[in-house]
């Protein structure tokens, strides 16, 4: 018996030990103190792996530093990855009271910015842009990040789609670019089928 009430009151955070004599308990005391002192130590993320929602801001934002792995573009499955933007996007509009998804009018001025130089460069020969070209799809990047700066709900969509990280892949590809264009379209047309409203 005596070995038994030295193994249990050995560990040092004082699971199982023995209530002290001046109080007269009998029994063992229980952790519900080691839980409370340490129950606030891992709310600062979710189930998800994001942390907690307090951090948020109202679209659903979080500003800490991105940690996903960027996947390029592919030909193949590029209107896929256009829809699971939106559909996470929708989520999020039905999670955080209409505030997910941004306007149909505001993502149709986003793909404006880059339908002129689409339709020159389409009609080009050449397989790589000339440097007014990748000049003109940087001065594109900068105005993305201006409206994300405005509207928080097009901060969201830019970050979801990973439109800067896209837009830095394209280099000098005439191929690249025309790529992302086209996925730009399939963000619209699925904003379109998920609800988005003028």
């Amino acid at each position: 018996m005596i070995v038994e009430e030295n193994a249990l009151g050995s560990d040092s955070r004082g699971f199982g030990q023995k209530s002290g004599s001046a109080s007269g308990g009998s029994g063992y005391r229980n952790n519900d103190q080691y839980n409370e002192r340490n129950n606030g130590r891992n709310n600062t993320k979710n189930n998800d792996g994001y942390r907690d929602r307090n951090n948020r801001n109202e679209d659903g934002y979080n500003g800490d530093v991105d940690m996903r792995t960027h996947v390029p573009l592919d030909g193949k499955k590029y209107v896929d990855d256009a829809e699971g933007v939106i559909r996470k996007l929708a989520d999020k509009k039905a999670e955080w009271r209409d505030s997910g998804l941004l306007s149909t009018s505001k993502i149709r001025n986003l793909l404006s910015m880059i339908t002129s130089l689409y339709d020159e460069v389409r009609r080009e020969r050449k397989e790589t842009l000339s440097e007014e070209e990748q000049s003109r799809i940087q001065y594109i990047r900068l105005h993305f990040a201006y409206e994300a700066g405005r509207d928080t709900k097009v901060k969201s969509f830019v970050y979801e789609a990973d439109i800067f990280s896209h837009i830095q892949d394209i280099g000098n590809s005439k191929e690249r670019f025309l790529l992302f264009c086209r996925y730009m379209e399939a963000l619209v047309a699925y904003h379109r089928y998920y609800g988005g409203k003028e």
